[in-house]
């Protein structure tokens, strides 16, 4: 087995038609069609099945294809990290932010690429429990994060990046949208909650925020995904309470953000990274964010 194999297949897999697979990859059609045969003889099970009008993927073909598409794709990585080793700039980043984190990462990431073009990031956007999962794996060089998320105990090291604060979003057409901030008149508005299970710390502090205010929410649904919280609100299924930087992400015409003025609705962000950073690229990075973030502490 070999790579060429693999993204032949992935090809005849994606289109199910050999001779557009072929196409695709820029070779003939037998010459595909008897590669895909020699990964069957090699793997000892057939991956398609075959007619004069039609192509389908087998049991085997649909187990191989996700493990091919990643095989693939750490191939194609190794071959330009070593690339990139042999022409003097080599290095990789690896970073894990939450999306209301998404504009303080790409004022660092400017700096650092303009600075650093060939170094390599990788950038994964993660819910609130999936950050703390991040955190706990040392997968990552740098988390973007609440600064409740980072672990105490001295592993980790961080700098505040930015604050945010929460606010009422409510669909553009209702009365309420256009009037001050009120939660007594809330209490009859199905709401739109954020997964506890997902994102832990803003479940909490949405709810806390909520009962300082005599307000208990009459929660219809959650989600765990903040786009899904905005498109609900929008399409008039009910209001919600929300981080305000989400409304710089996710387009929402249809939904309106009011801010909620008090300090326990004041959400703090930081960088953090873990004390031991044998990573040299991770060395670099830190020296951008320390120059971005140092004033603000």
């Amino acid at each position: 087995m070999d790579i060429n194999q693999l993204k032949y297949f992935i090809a005849v897999a994606q289109t199910l038609n050999f001779s557009e697979a072929a196409r695709r990859c820029g070779i003939t059609q037998p010459s595909i069609s008897h590669s895909i045969v020699e990964l069957e003889k090699q793997l000892g099970a057939p991956l398609f099945l075959r007619s004069r009008k039609s192509v389908s993927m087998t049991d085997a073909g649909r187990e191989l294809l996700p493990r091919a598409i990643e095989i693939v794709d750490i191939a194609e990585k190794t071959a330009l990290r070593i690339r990139q080793m042999e022409q003097g700039d080599s290095g990789s980043l690896s970073i894990s932010a939450l999306t209301t984190c998404s504009a303080v990462l790409s004022q660092c990431l400017t700096v650092f690429s303009s600075r650093y073009p060939n170094i390599l990031t990788d950038i994964t956007f993660t819910s609130g429990r999936g950050q703390l999962t991040a955190m706990s794996e040392a997968k990552y060089d740098f988390h973007f994060a609440v600064r409740e998320m980072v672990p105490a105990g001295d592993s980790f090291d961080m700098l505040q990046s930015h604050t945010d604060r929460l606010c009422v979003a409510i669909p553009a057409d209702r009365p309420l949208a256009d009037m001050p901030l009120d939660f007594s008149k809330l209490r009859d508005e199905r709401f739109i909650a954020v997964s506890e299970t997902d994102s832990p710390s803003l479940h909490r502090q949405i709810m806390d925020v909520c009962a300082a205010r005599g307000y208990k929410p009459n929660v219809v649904c959650t989600y765990d995904r903040a786009e899904a919280v905005l498109l609900s609100v929008g399409a008039g299924m009910g209001v919600s309470i929300i981080p305000e930087g989400i409304s710089r992400v996710f387009y929402a015409e249809n939904v309106r953000f009011i801010p909620i003025p008090e300090d326990d609705a004041v959400r703090s962000y930081v960088v953090a990274w873990r004390r031991s950073m044998p990573n040299p690229a991770a060395k670099l990075f830190l020296d951008v964010v320390r120059k971005q973030f140092c004033g603000r502490q």
